[in-house]
């Protein structure tokens, strides 16, 4: 694994580098297989490598609600990590993939010191952008109009994927 090619530890020095792999476990993931549960205490920063993963929440109905699909390479709910709190959500791989596992309290030393900080700030910021989107659509769009953005938008997308698939993007029922 060749950590200088992250884009979030591109600035680091060979020190810095050594140092973040002593703290770092890389874990080989296959498809399906949780990353995080809702609740779990956040003592691990994790960095989605390579591959999808999505982070969601299950209804009383036991329905999945995806909040979000993440492509690599990005941090995996960074924001329960710097706040200090448990893991308002789950994550679980959509691929197989590679996720480094990193001891969030070793690396919140290296961030005092190496310029990182930046660009986790960079990456809260698209994830809340992202967010903001999935709540106009599930909560303002209604389904035909959520449906007819999604076309318009993913046209490449709509002609691969699986109705199930696509009805999983829009957080609505196969069927419809």
């Amino acid at each position: 694994m060749e950590f200088r090619n992250i884009s979030l530890f591109s600035n680091l020095n060979e020190d810095d580098i050594r140092e973040l792999k002593t703290i770092t476990t890389i874990l080989n993931v296959k498809i399906d297989t949780p990353i995080f549960y809702e609740g779990d205490d956040s003592n691990f920063l994790y960095l989605l490598s390579s591959g999808e993963a999505k982070i969601y929440k299950t209804d009383k109905k036991g329905n999945e609600i995806i909040l979000h699909k993440f492509t690599h390479p990005t941090l995996l709910a960074e924001r329960a990590n710097l706040a200090g709190i448990k893991y308002p959500a789950s994550c679980s791989m959509l691929s197989d993939g590679v996720v480094l596992k990193i001891d969030l309290e070793k690396f919140k030393e290296m961030m005092k010191k190496a310029d990182i900080c930046f660009k986790i700030m960079q990456s809260l910021l698209t994830k809340m952008t992202s967010l903001e989107n999935t709540i106009n659509n599930n909560v303002i769009l209604d389904i035909p109009t959520r449906i007819a953005k999604f076309i318009y938008e993913n046209g490449e997308k709509f002609e691969t994927l699986k109705q199930h698939q696509i009805a999983t993007l829009l957080n609505i029922k196969p069927e419809t």
